[in-house]
């Protein structure tokens, strides 16, 4: 039976998988606002968990030729220890304050990248260290673990191709171990499982058209709708901190 909450949550999957498709990253800035309407933070999480693997599976099957391997490998090994810290950090210090400092630096950063400024030290060797590390911190102190990645990769000014791939590889391992932290936690119910089987099927139908849509933008378009959704991200974070210091 098509209830509302199940409608609103097909069509989260489905722009989730769109713009994932079509940039590999943006995932959950996409999906989990519409989710969070229907359902609670927890089932959220792990909907976003499954749509991430599955969707960058997908994208990862059709684009393995254009990774670049060793630079998503080089990020993902210093995200182990940054989510390890993540945790750390969000233990001493109020996440409020950390959204709020990241989301400013975020904004700040992606600016630069639109003016064709590039970040100091991203083609250094050091570049896939800071990011990766800030990634993985990022996603268990704040959720934001994206921007890192996605202004590292446009500061080095990879091709739409190579930008989506790179991306869509880290995220999916990225989920993986989310995926088998939460099952471990024992965080994953039965209901969860069944319901995310019935949304994947929309989320790699997005997947679809977003592919699509990339053979069918410049990569100007690409970098400044990639860059785009940082800048909203970021704002996003501030926007939400100054109202729970307000509040």
């Amino acid at each position: 039976m098509l209830t509302w909450s199940l409608l609103v949550a097909l069509v989260a999957a489905l722009l989730a998988g769109t713009v994932t498709g079509l940039t590999g990253f943006g995932l959950a800035l996409v999906g989990t606002p519409l989710l969070l309407f229907v359902y609670e933070p927890r089932t959220v999480v792990v909907l976003t968990v499954f749509f991430s693997i599955f969707i960058n599976i997908a994208v990862v099957w059709d684009s393995w030729r254009e990774a670049r391997r060793p630079l998503a490998l080089a990020l993902l090994l210093p995200s182990a220890v940054g989510v390890v810290l993540g945790t750390e950090v969000l233990r001493l210090v109020d996440p409020v304050y950390i959204r709020l400092a990241v989301g400013v630096v975020v904004v700040f950063s992606a600016l630069l990248l639109v003016r064709e400024v590039r970040l100091p030290g991203a083609q250094t060797r050091w570049g896939p260290v800071v990011a990766g590390a800030t990634s993985g911190a990022l996603s268990t102190s704040t959720g934001l673990a994206a921007p890192p990645i996605v202004l590292l990769l446009a500061s080095r000014g990879l091709p739409k191709e190579e930008f989506r791939s790179t991306s869509a590889l880290y995220f999916l391992a990225m989920s993986v171990i989310g995926l088998l932290v939460l099952a471990g936690r024992g965080l994953i119910e039965a209901d969860e499982v069944s319901l995310g089987a019935v949304l994947v099927p929309a989320a790699i139908a997005g997947k679809v058209i977003g592919t699509a849509l990339l053979k069918k933008v410049s990569e100007k378009a690409f970098r400044a709708f990639s860059l785009g959704i940082v800048i909203l991200t970021g704002a996003l974070g501030v926007a939400t901190a100054l109202w729970a210091l307000a509040g």
